[in-house]
C-alpha cells in the first residue's frame, strides 16, 4: 500500500517551469560525484543571514515549496534546494552535498555561502537534510547551525542522523508534525525525534496536513492520495511563520523558542 502511494506521489509532481520574473531565483546544475543534478536557489541581497537546505519530498520537486523557500527568503536566508529523487533519502548524494559544501561551494551569483548551514526538508526531503547534516557535522561542525525537519518520513537511519546533528545536545534540532495519516506514515518518525537530547524541539499542528509545507504549491492528486484534504490557508501561514521564525534563530545562533498554537511532541 504504501508503495503504492509513493507512486502516485511521483506521478502527480510538479515540474519547476523555466525561470520567470523572480530575479531572487536562480536554477542552476550542481555537479556531485560526478553527475550533474538541477537546483534551485533563492538569493536574497546581501548582508544574508545564512544559508538553508530546503529540500523536497519523495516524488515532488523544487517547485511544490516555493511558497515555503519564499518566506525563508524573507528572512534575509538563502535557500537551496536540490531537484532529485528522493527515495530513502538519499545518504549517498547528501554526503556529496556536504563535501561541496565543506569544501567551498558557492552560491550560482559568484557569492560564498553563508558560514551558518541550516538543513531542512519536508517528508522524504526531511531525512536527505539529516544525512546531509549529519556529514556536516563531521566534515564541517561549526557551519552546522541545526535542522529544521517539516513533517518527516523515517527510514532506518534516521535516528543516527539526528543524533550525529544534535551531538551533545549543542546543536538543535526542529521539528514541525502535521496530523498523523498516510503520507507522512503516521508520524513514524516520532520515536527517532524523542529520542534526542533536550536540544529538540517539536510540536504538531492541530488540523496540519501533510501538504501544508506546499500549499498552494501542491496539486490535486497528491491531496487525494494524502487523503486529508486540502492545506488551509491558516495552517500553511502558521507552519510557514514558525519555520522562517526557527530557520532565522538557528541560522544567527540564538536559542529556537517554542512556539504557541501547538502540541509539543515530548
Amino acid at each position: 500500500m504504501a508503495a503504492g502511494l509513493l507512486m502516485l506521489l511521483a506521478a502527480c509532481a510538479t515540474r519547476p517551469p523555466a525561470p520567470g520574473a523572480d530575479p531572487w531565483r536562480v536554477f542552476a546544475p550542481l555537479l556531485l560525484n560526478g553527475v550533474s543534478v538541477d537546483t534551485e536557489w533563492l538569493l536574497p541581497p546581501a548582508p544574508v543571514a545564512g544559508l538553508v537546505l530546503l529540500e523536497h519530498g519523495f516524488g515532488r520537486s523544487c517547485a511544490n515549496l516555493r511558497g515555503t523557500a519564499s518566506r525563508l527568503m524573507q528572512q534575509g536566508l538563502m535557500v537551496l534546494c536540490l531537484d532529485a529523487d528522493m527515495a530513502g533519502g538519499r545518504p549517498a548524494l547528501a554526503r556529496a552535498l556536504a563535501a561541496a559544501i565543506a569544501g567551498g561551494l558557492r552560491a550560482p551569483d559568484g557569492r560564498a555561502l553563508s558560514q551558518a548551514v541550516v538543513v531542512g526538508g519536508h517528508s522524504a526531503g526531511a531525512v536527505f537534510a539529516a544525512y546531509t547534516g549529519a556529514a556536516l557535522a563531521v566534515r564541517a561542525p561549526d557551519r552546522l547551525a541545526g535542522a529544521l525537519l517539516l513533517d518527516p518520513v523515517a527510514t532506518p537511519g534516521l535516528a543516527a542522523a539526528l543524533q550525529a546533528i544534535a551531538g551533545d545536545g549543542r546543536r538543535p534540532v526542529l521539528a514541525v508534525l502535521a496530523e498523523p495519516g498516510r503520507c507522512n506514515l503516521h508520524n513514524n518518525a516520532l520515536p527517532a525525534l524523542r529520542a534526542l537530547p533536550q536540544a529538540f524541539i517539536g510540536l504538531r499542528l492541530p488540523g496540519a496536513t501533510h501538504l501544508d509545507v506546499e500549499g498552494a504549491d501542491t496539486t490535486a492528486l497528491a491531496v487525494a492520495a494524502c487523503g486529508q484534504g486540502a492545506p488551509q490557508a491558516a495552517n500553511v501561514a502558521a507552519l510557514r511563520r514558525i519555520a522562517a521564525a526557527w530557520a532565522l534563530d538557528l541560522a544567527q545562533g540564538r536559542p529556537p523558542q517554542p512556539e504557541a498554537g501547538g502540541l509539543p511532541l515530548r
